[in-house]
Formats: C-alpha cells, sequence, structure tokens
C-alpha cells in the first residue's frame, strides 16, 4: 500500500467510494514531467515573445536604415553639387587669372601683388572612402571645410574683381589717348617737301622755323582727320588760308592748312580716318600741299613722328 496512491470521491449524497489510483512513481514521474512541460511553455513563450519583439525592433530598424540610406543619399547629392559650385567657380577664377595676364602683358601693367592665383581645393568627392562618408564627423568637417573654401574663393574673386576694375579703367584711359592720339597720315601718296624745324624760307630766303610738315600732293586729295577728336576752326586764316583744326583732348590740337573746301564745321565731332576738306594752295603757298601740324599744349612738335609711316618703321629699340 505504500508504493499506491488511494483517492477517496465523495458523491453527492456524502457516501464515497474507495479508489486506487495509480502508483507513487508513476505520480512523480507525472510531476516531473508536468514542470517540465510548464518549463518548455514558458521557454516557448518567452521565445515567442522575444521573436516579436526582435521582428518589430527589425522592422523599426529597417525603417530607420532606410531613412538614414535617404538622408545619407540626399547629403550626397548635395555635396557633389556645392563641389561642383567650387569646381565651377575655381575654373572662373583661373580664367580670369589667365585673363589678367594676358591683358598686363598686353598693357605692360605688372602685377605687384605676393598673389600667385593659387586657387587649388583639393581632389573630387567621388573619390572619398565610403566609410568615410557615413560618419557624422566627416560630414562635419568636411562641409566646414567646402564652406572655408567657398569663402575663400569668393574673397579672392572680390580682389580679382578690383584688380580688373583698375585694370579696366586703365584700358579706358589707354583706349581713349590712343584714340585721339594721331597716329596716320593725313593724306595719301605725295612726299614730305618741307620737315619740320628750321628752314629757309621759300618767300623770303630768310632763317624761319616750320612748325608743321608739308606734304606735296595733288590739288583735290582728301585730307583725313588723323584722330578722334572735335572741330574747333574751319574758316580761312590768313597764311594759313583755308584750315582746320580739330581739338583731340590732353592737350593734343592737330592743324590742317591751305586747304581747298571743307567737309567739317565747328563743333563736329570726327573720327580717325574722316574726311574733313581737300588739298589746296590757299593762304600764303608755292603750290598745292598741305600744311600739318602736331600741337601739343600749344606747342609745335614734329607731326611727321605721329604719321603711321613712320610709327612702323621706328625701331622700337
Amino acid at each position: 500500500m505504500r508504493d499506491k496512491l488511494t483517492l477517496l470521491i465523495y458523491d453527492e449524497g456524502g457516501s464515497f467510494v474507495r479508489l486506487k489510483l495509480l502508483s507513487k512513481k508513476f505520480l512523480k514521474i507525472s510531476s516531473v514531467m508536468g514542470v517540465f512541460c510548464v518549463f518548455l511553455l514558458s521557454v516557448i513563450l518567452f521565445d515567442y515573445a522575444y521573436l516579436k519583439y526582435a521582428r518589430y525592433y527589425s522592422r523599426n530598424l529597417k525603417n530607420e536604415v532606410s531613412s538614414l540610406k535617404e538622408e545619407l543619399k540626399d547629403r550626397n547629392t548635395q555635396i557633389e553639387a556645392f563641389y561642383s559650385k567650387i569646381e565651377a567657380l575655381q575654373l572662373k577664377l583661373i580664367k580670369l587669372n589667365q585673363l589678367e595676364q594676358e591683358i598686363r602683358s598686353y598693357t605692360g601693367i605688372h602685377n605687384n601683388s605676393q598673389n600667385t592665383g593659387d586657387y587649388g581645393i583639393g581632389g573630387n568627392f567621388s573619390g572619398l572612402p565610403g566609410e568615410q562618408i557615413c560618419t557624422a564627423d566627416f560630414y562635419n568637417n568636411f562641409l566646414q571645410n567646402m564652406d572655408n573654401d567657398v569663402t575663400r574663393l569668393d574673397r579672392e574673386a572680390g580682389n580679382q574683381s578690383e584688380e580688373f576694375q583698375i585694370l579696366w579703367e586703365t584700358l579706358r584711359e589707354i583706349k581713349t589717348i590712343q584714340q585721339v592720339t594721331p597716329s596716320i597720315r593725313p593724306v595719301e601718296g605725295g612726299w614730305i617737301s618741307s620737315k619740320f624745324g628750321f628752314r629757309e624760307s621759300p618767300f623770303s630766303n630768310k632763317h624761319e622755323f616750320h612748325s608743321g610738315v608739308d606734304i606735296a600732293v595733288h590739288k583735290g586729295t582728301p585730307v583725313m582727320a588723323t584722330a578722334n577728336g572735335t572741330v574747333a576752326c574751319a574758316h580761312y586764316r590768313g597764311s594759313f588760308g583755308k584750315v582746320v583744326f580739330i581739338n583731340h583732348g590732353f592737350g593734343i590740337v592737330t592743324r590742317y592748312a591751305h586747304l581747298s573746301s571743307f567737309h567739317v564745321k565747328e563743333g563736329q565731332k570726327v573720327k580717325r580716318g574722316d574726311v574733313i576738306g581737300e588739298v589746296g594752295s590757299t593762304g600764303r603757298s608755292t603750290g598745292p600741299h598741305l600744311h600739318y601740324e602736331v600741337r601739343l599744349n600749344d606747342i609745335p612738335v614734329n607731326g611727321e613722328k605721329y604719321m603711321s609711316d613712320y610709327l612702323a618703321n621706328k625701331d622700337p629699340s
């Protein structure tokens, strides 16, 4: 009886029935199995709950990774665009620097600045290591460096712009001076019959100062303005006969004497090469020729030196 387990079960009337049920050994085994089943069920439930949590966490992690990838893609796009702007600005500055050197070489204006025009800003963005791109520190440092580059290039562009402004003003002044400086022959053909300086007068045979250059040429030959200017005089004037004076500014005046006719009037603007009259022999003259004068601040200078053939044949040394 020690190895058996007896259970008493009462009926509704209060009587009981003696029932013999299982052995104690079987009951122990059953108890152990029950505990094991409970433990196994607990493990399964825990594992199921963990899997559910892991699945939820994995889904959130995937969403976060996807979001980070999109953000990374946007950052890369922004940096690419930013870097492209820097490269475009760099190329523009290099071209400006080359143009500046050409202008300086043409004008003979030298740059005394210590700035060597070094506009380098590093390599291409596409060659950067991927593991660096994924770090926040790298992005911050990289963007900061790019911002510094843009600031530097912008500052250098401003300096370059100021230098070009100075060059432009200088070139405009040079161009203006060139336009008003006599530089062509006032007539085509002919020959110089009397040079500038002291000579023997063809009328009195006395030694006198000849303030211009006489060019012997056929009557009616067109006379041209040798530079841009404004007609200051166009009438008959004593021994000069019919004469045209042109004021070129900067103290430069040219005179064209002994004309047979005028093609301009006082106050008229003329350009180099414009026909202002025709060769004649009016006034004190021995025959058809053009008396041509160049005056600087009302002082006569050798007009022959302002003629294109003289300038072309002049030794630059």
